[in-house]
């Protein structure tokens, strides 16, 4: 009898739990033996100083909160008698990537705990995740415009949700920002982004190396490796 697989999965706002819920129906679809669940914050924070001084109080922002739901999850993961895993979905922004991944494996270590954590960063927005599927993108804005397409370098660092409004919003990323009233607006831009496109998605065929690297941790994690 193969293992029970569950999943936890923490991204850092609407639009990423967005994407990541696209990518997962489509993972889990040939697996009858595997479940998730995903948590959206409302922003990526900061990582506490002090990771094992806890506050209890939740400030929904994905890293300020961070070991608190990784010890809480910890603790009701570890009673559950099947094969579980929490993955942390983030940006990179404007970070070192090395920097960041040894800060949260550092925090990890010092909680403690057994449950196996995954941290899985976009290089440098997870828009980059959309615009490593071109036909996807293609087929879910047909007027998108091809040569920007074309021109894009996979986890390049250039303003990556920008670069995705200049490719699919009529007049660009300026024009979005000239008719939008507040971030909000821009939120829900990402939002459709990542739903219309996510939904398209070869996820065996994306050329971004950072969704590569997410797709590759599921692998291994849920014994996926033929």
């Amino acid at each position: 009898m193969e293992d029970y697989i569950y999943i936890e999965i923490l991204v850092e706002d609407k639009s990423g739990g967005a994407l990541a819920e696209q990518i997962m129906k489509k993972y889990v679809a040939n697996q009858v033996n595997t479940t998730y669940r995903i948590h959206s914050f409302k922003g990526i924070g900061k990582l506490p100083l002090k990771a094992t001084k806890l506050s209890q109080v939740k400030s929904k922002r994905l890293l300020t909160d961070l070991p608190l739901y990784l010890k809480g999850m910890d603790s009701s993961l570890k009673k559950m008698p099947n094969k579980s895993a929490i993955f942390v979905l983030l940006d990179s922004d404007d970070e070192d990537c090395s920097e960041l991944k040894r800060d949260l494996v550092q925090m990890y270590q010092a909680l403690k705990i057994s449950t196996q954590v995954f941290f899985c960063i976009a290089i440098e927005e997870m828009e980059a995740w959309l615009l490593g599927d071109s036909k996807a993108l293609l087929e879910a804005y047909p007027m998108a415009k091809r040569s920007l397409l074309q021109k894009y370098i996979q986890d390049s660092i250039i303003g990556t949700w920008e670069y995705l409004a200049d490719t699919i919003y009529k007049g660009g990323s300026q024009a979005l920002k000239r008719n939008s009233s507040s971030y909000h607006e821009i939120g829900l831009f990402k939002f459709e982004c990542a739903e219309n496109i996510g939904k398209l998605l070869n996820i065996r065929e994306n050329t971004s190396p950072s969704f590569q690297y997410f797709i590759k941790k599921l692998d291994n994690f849920c014994g996926n490796n033929t």
